[in-house]
This record gives structure tokens, sequence and C-alpha cells, in this order.
């Protein structure tokens, strides 16, 4: 009989003083540690925070919520869909975008944004990829007009044949552009990561690492909002597209922390197990391309996954050599881990 007391002179209590206090706006009620239900039978707490992650979006709420704990949140609605793996949303974007308004957590000479993507398209955005020549925003801090181009970073992708465009400014009014090595299909999830250290800029494609590109120069920081889906700097492009679980660090993230991400991706096969070698070489130098742990795959190790990676990444297989086999006696060099014993 005293419950609903409770809980109006709590809402009051919130209404009046609390909530003042949220960083989220669309709050109701804020408590400062936990909701116990049933004499703690059930327990309602904050997520866990990872080191060093300063924005995480599920996309599982209408509104862009950071549940990194960092108070990030965007602004935008969400148009949900269906999540990764089948779990949750994931945002739906086709000439709109989300944004967050500069933030100094984003600040920092190393960085990791981690997310999974789905390519879509349909006849109306296959038209237009043939029309449009730009590449299409799906992360971008920065502004893109005839004057001025600030990107840090710019994650983009071609629309007509999914190969993936990365852009960071840095000192000297330079900008770093790289375009990736291999491919994305569409109607196909895949788990991106660009990593920027002290030494590289790194694109990640499904846990495996697409180019590393050296250099140490410093970010050269901008005051504009972060773009997710699109930009308005980019008003020609219909590419439908789906984003999941995106997460932005103010460290390098670990290879095998993109891996363990990243490894759903593959359908069973660890990012681990396989690495790009040389993409166009002869048998020995092949060879001579995998590091250490990891030797040329032979037929049997491409025909129970080697292939069905290829295959993700575009990589066509008439072109992926193989130890112990005649043809082809150039082409694409795949490596696999050697076996722990």
């Amino acid at each position: 009989m005293y419950a609903v007391p409770c809980l109006i002179y709590l809402v009051a209590l919130c209404s009046t003083q609390v909530c003042h206090s949220a960083k989220f706006e669309g709050c109701d009620m804020v408590v400062d540690s936990s909701i116990c239900i049933k004499n703690g039978e059930t327990v309602l707490l904050p997520s866990a925070r990872r080191q060093g992650r300063i924005l995480h979006y599920k996309f599982d709420e209408n509104v862009p919520a950071d549940s990194s704990g960092s108070g990030n949140h965007g602004t935008g609605q969400i148009s949900g869909h269906s999540g990764f793996g089948g779990v949750g949303t994931s945002a739906y974007f086709r000439k709109n975008f989300i944004y967050l308004p500069h933030t100094d957590d984003l600040k920092s000479n190393e960085f990791s944004v981690l997310f999974f993507v789905y390519l879509l398209s349909d006849e109306a955005s296959i038209a237009n990829s043939q029309k449009n020549l730009e590449y299409c925003p799906l992360v971008h801090k920065g502004i893109r007009t005839a004057a001025v181009s600030e990107c840090t970073p710019e994650i983009s992708v071609n629309p007509k044949d999914g190969r993936i465009n990365v852009m960071l400014s840095v000192e000297s009014n330079e900008t770093i552009e790289v375009d990736s090595n291999n491919r994305l299909q569409f109607h196909q999830w895949y788990h991106i990561a660009v990593v920027k250290d002290k030494t590289t800029l790194t694109l990640y494609i499904n846990g495996i690492a697409d180019f590393i590109y050296p250099t140490k120069a410093y970010i050269r920081f901008n005051p504009f909002p972060l773009y997710i889906g699109s930009s308005p700097y980019r008003k020609n492009c219909d590419m439908p597209v789906l984003i999941d679980e995106l997460s932005i660090y103010n460290k390098a993230v670990g290879r095998d922390e993109v891996q363990a991400e990243a490894s759903a991706a593959l359908g069973g096969i660890e990012a681990s197990y396989i690495i790009i070698g040389c993409t166009n070489c002869g048998k020995q130098e092949a060879m001579n391309s995998c590091p250490h742990g990891y030797h040329l795959c032979n037929k049997f190790e491409l025909y129970t996954g080697g292939y069905s990676v290829a295959r993700r990444l575009s990589i066509p297989v008439n072109t992926i050599m193989a130890s112990a086999s005649a043809e082809p006696s150039s082409g694409v060099a795949l490596c696999c881990a050697n076996l722990q014993h």
C-alpha cells in the first residue's frame, strides 16, 4: 500500500532536483548508482566501462545514446533495422545522418574507430552509383567543401565497388588519404576498424589488416561535429547502409582486441587464423611474405576457410596461390597460422 506514494515522491524529487544534472536531456529519473527490484533479485546497473572508450552507440534506442559512460550522446533520430547477428537493432541510413557536436574527448593523437556495417542496394542506389563518383562517408569528423577539407578522420566507401577510403588531416596542412586493397560486398555484414597509433594508420576488415600506412604526423584537430551514416557535405550520395555497435577510443586498440570483436563476422573462422601476404607476387615471394608463425596456406587450408575469407574480401579465388600446388604461380598470398602443439 506504500509503494505508490513512494514512487510518486521519487518522481517528484527527481523532477525538481536530481534530473537537472543529467547529461541526457530525455531523462525522467536519475539515480547515482543502481536500481534494485524485489529486494535485489534483479539489479539495474550502468554498463561496464572499457578503458579508453569515449563513445559507444549500440543503436538499440530511438536516439543515439552513448553507453560508454562518457555522456557523448548524439543528436538525431535512429531508424531501427536488423542488428548484427540478429541481436538488437542497427541504424538505417539513406541520405540522412546523426551527429555529435564537437567534444574535446575526440582530441587524441591516437584513436580507434570500430563498427559493423552492412551495405544495401536497390535499383535507385545502383543507378546513382554509376553517376556519382564520390566516396560516401560512414563516419566523418570535420567538414568537406570546395575550399576546406578537415577529416579527423573520415571513413567512406565507394558505393560502386565497395572499396573503403580513409582520410586523416595532419600537420602542415596535409591530408593522408588511403584506399583499401580489398572491397566490401553488398548484403553482408562486415566489421571495420581504423586504428591510429604513434607510427601507423591501420585499416582492418573483419579483423584482417587491409593496409598499414606509416605516419608519425600529428593530427590536425578541428572544431566540427562527428557525423555518422553520411554527412551534409555529400548530398549526392544515395547509399543505403546499416551501421551497428559503433565505438570510438582515445587510444590505439590492439590487434587482439580488434580481432576478438570481429570474430563473429567471419562465420566461425578466427581473424587471427589468416592474414594477407603479398597481393601481386610470385610463389617464392609469397612464401617469404608470411610473417613468423604463419605459412603459405595449402589447398586443404584454403578449402576449409581460406577461400571463404577471400570471397568476403572480394579476392578472386583463382588468383590465390597455394603451397605444394603449381598453379597459379603468381597472384595473392594467403598466410595460415601454424598449428600450436
